[in-house]
């Protein structure tokens, strides 16, 4: 039975890593930094050239993972491409650190194999470690691209790389877990590209959730490869209130992601008659964005969704339980949805909150 003190601390590892995450992926200097980090690798890999990962302790098993990803899988089923953990050869490495020091494990290792045009992978969480930035320096000599990933006390670090990524945090444990995450996104950046599968650059801005449908498209597609579940709901959402919380939370728990549809304000005029939305389109998809629970974020100007369902495909389309058999509203896309082979669900309601109780006592 694990003791009350013990949960605590494990709940608030678990809240600062959310945290750290959150704050890494709202941040466009971050977003693009993982970005050119892959696009690196991919550029590299694509012209038949290698990655040759390198880093201590921790790090070296993050460079082992890597490199295992990319020779192996990902979650895609392609040719193996050329990844060389140089943490691996203990023969090399010891005999290196005997005769020359350790200083050198990685430095002699990538001067035998390295090459122009191949990609450099350092990992340091300090960015200090003097095997690593001796390492950085040879790969520069021998025209080798550099990419790097680090700390917050690494930023001199960073700036001898093409790429890097900086972890906003001096605290090892979170930085190393930010890590293996940047790695993973990494591995998938390049594998959906290589295999054709890219998402858009502009698939959503950081800090926004908002997608096009047509910039959405190219996602479910990869998600369909990466046999993830994609769940839609929707609504107006002018006053999100806690019984929308729950039940996008409900939806977000019935598959891997989740995507909101919201109607855009021409709609609810139509339906409201003369009255004016309480928030504006932008303001609610803000809003929407904010939630943990939600993914993506569509703005759709028809009356139904059937139009978006048809063509996103989703695998749960979710309606509140007014809609639930047997005395429940009809359900408009139900023919749409089932025709492709989808399935609806019901979300619980929240008793005491709607929308237009709680409207009518904001309007007076």
């Amino acid at each position: 039975m694990i003791s009350l003190d013990a949960a605590s601390w494990i709940a608030s590892g678990l809240r600062d890593g959310a945290r750290l995450r959150a704050t890494m992926a709202t941040d466009e200097t971050t977003v693009a930094a993982i970005g050119a980090v892959a696009g690196a690798l991919t550029e590299c890999l694509g012209a038949g050239g290698k990655v040759l990962l390198f880093g201590n302790g921790g790090s070296a098993a993050d460079a082992q993972h890597i490199s295992a990803e990319l020779v192996g899988r990902f979650t895609v089923n392609r040719k193996p491409l050329a990844a060389i953990a140089l943490t691996v050869d203990t023969s090399a490495i010891t005999a290196i650190a005997n005769d020359f020091g350790y200083d050198h494990v990685f430095d002699r290792q990538l001067r035998a194999l390295g090459r122009p045009g191949d990609v450099a992978f350092a990992i340091s969480t300090s960015g200090k470690s003097e095997s690593i930035l001796r390492a950085v320096r040879s790969a520069r000599e021998l025209g080798m691209k550099v990419v790097g990933l680090t700390g917050a006390a690494g930023v001199d670090f960073a700036t001898l790389c093409d790429a890097a990524v900086v972890v906003p945090t001096r605290e090892t444990a979170r930085i190393q877990e930010l890590h293996i995450a940047v790695g993973h996104l990494v591995c998938m950046i390049v594998e959906a590209d290589l295999c054709g599968l890219a998402p858009p650059v502009r698939a959503c801005r950081p800090g926004s959730k908002e997608s096009t449908l047509n910039d959405l498209l190219p996602l479910r597609e990869l998600y369909r490869t990466q046999g993830r579940t994609v769940v839609w709901t929707n609504g107006c959402f002018d006053i999100l209130h806690a019984g929308h919380v729950e039940s996008l939370t409900a939806a977000r728990r019935l598959g891997d992601i989740l995507v909101v549809g919201v109607n855009d304000d021409a709609h609810v005029r139509r339906v409201r008659g003369p009255s004016r939305p309480i928030h504006s389109l932008s303001q609610r998809v803000a809003v929407l964005s904010a939630l943990e629970a939600v993914d993506h974020v569509v703005v759709f100007a028809e009356a139904t969704p059937a139009a978006a369902l048809g063509l996103l495909r989703p695998d749960v389309h979710c309606k509140g339980a007014d809609y639930a058999p047997p005395h429940g509203a009809p359900i408009p896309e139900a023919e749409v949805v089932t025709a492709y082979g989808g399935r609806i669900e019901f979300l619980p309601m929240v008793e005491g909150l709607s929308t237009s109780s709680i409207a009518s006592r904001l309007r007076g």
